[in-house]
């Protein structure tokens, strides 16, 4: 009984003294904490936020005849266990809606496995333009069934243009669509018909490097995933790329080439994408120099 009084006599006098007083969190404290968890909240929808980026090419190699003509480009899929097949079915949607002239694919259509292979080509049946679909492999094709990606090609009715070139008329006008193997795990083999304004499609924007002679006037690529996890849009710590930031993303000018690198669409572990959106890519081209 005595310890009990003695007991509560304390408590009391530590209240007094302050001993228990319940401290306050500072504001800034708590607002870094909201903004961080907003953060890791953002990272995981960013992924879903599929956006249209547009380019305009200017260039007067362009025939009078192709003023207007559009090309979708959209690389980077990654079928697997974090991009659905209605998430590809609905890409698919999305891009035959813009009602293209011509789609190009950039390779790594899947992620995680073989088994995505056959699925993923069976969502993208159906996809189509006016001039056709045509595609590259990525390194990740390479790595989960070269063979099955060229018949999932050949099964949705996209033409494999690796290493081979197409020519796409308007009268007696043309220009020239060509694509290249990836330049990891693959080989290149690209020349360009003379006075003939060309596109080329390489999953691996390096290499623009190893081009010397007939350059292309538009190259098109992907792999980068525009870094994935980037410091607001502007640098990136990781870019699968030996030049780094500098292959990053958007519209670039190397070794005089007109060069697109876009973001892709799906990612790679972990599914995570921080100020580099996901896109699909429209190309118009327009005859002249634009001024």
């Amino acid at each position: 009984m005595e310890y009990r009084i003695f007991e509560a006599e304390l408590c009391n006098t530590m209240k007094k003294k302050g001993k228990f007083k319940h401290k306050k969190i500072p504001k800034w404290i708590l607002v870094i904490a909201l903004v961080f968890v907003m953060l890791g909240v953002y990272v995981f929808i960013e992924p879903y936020w599929l956006v249209t980026t547009e380019y305009d090419i200017y260039n007067s190699d362009i025939p009078a005849e192709f003023d207007g003509f559009e090309v979708v480009f959209v690389s980077d899929i990654h079928h697997g266990p974090f991009f659905s097949y209605e998430r590809v079915e609905k890409l698919r949607d999305k891009i035959n809606e813009i009602e293209a002239d011509i789609v190009l694919l950039g390779g790594d259509y899947v992620h995680r496995g073989p088994l995505y292979v056959p699925a993923v080509f069976e969502a993208l049946t159906g996809l189509s333009a006016s001039d056709g679909v045509y595609g590259v492999l990525g390194n990740h094709d390479h790595w989960d069934g070269e063979q099955a990606t060229r018949e999932g090609f050949a099964a949705a009715g996209i033409t494999d243009i690796e290493n081979m070139k197409v020519v796409i008329t308007r009268g007696f006008a043309s220009i020239q669509v060509a694509g290249v193997g990836d330049f990891d795990m693959g080989w290149q083999e690209y020349s360009r018909d003379e006075d003939i304004f060309s596109i080329l499609v390489s999953h691996n924007p390096d290499y623009a490097a190893e081009i010397t002679d007939e350059k292309p006037n538009l190259m098109l690529c992907g792999h980068t995933h525009a870094g994935q996890v980037t410091f607001f849009g502007l640098w990136a710590p990781l870019v699968p790329s030996k030049y780094w930031n500098k292959f990053r993303y958007g519209e670039i000018e190397y070794n005089d080439i007109n060069m697109i690198v876009t973001s892709g669409v799906g990612t790679i572990t972990p599914p995570v994408r921080f100020f580099a959106r996901p896109e699909i890519v429209k190309i118009t081209l327009h005859s002249g120099d634009g001024q």
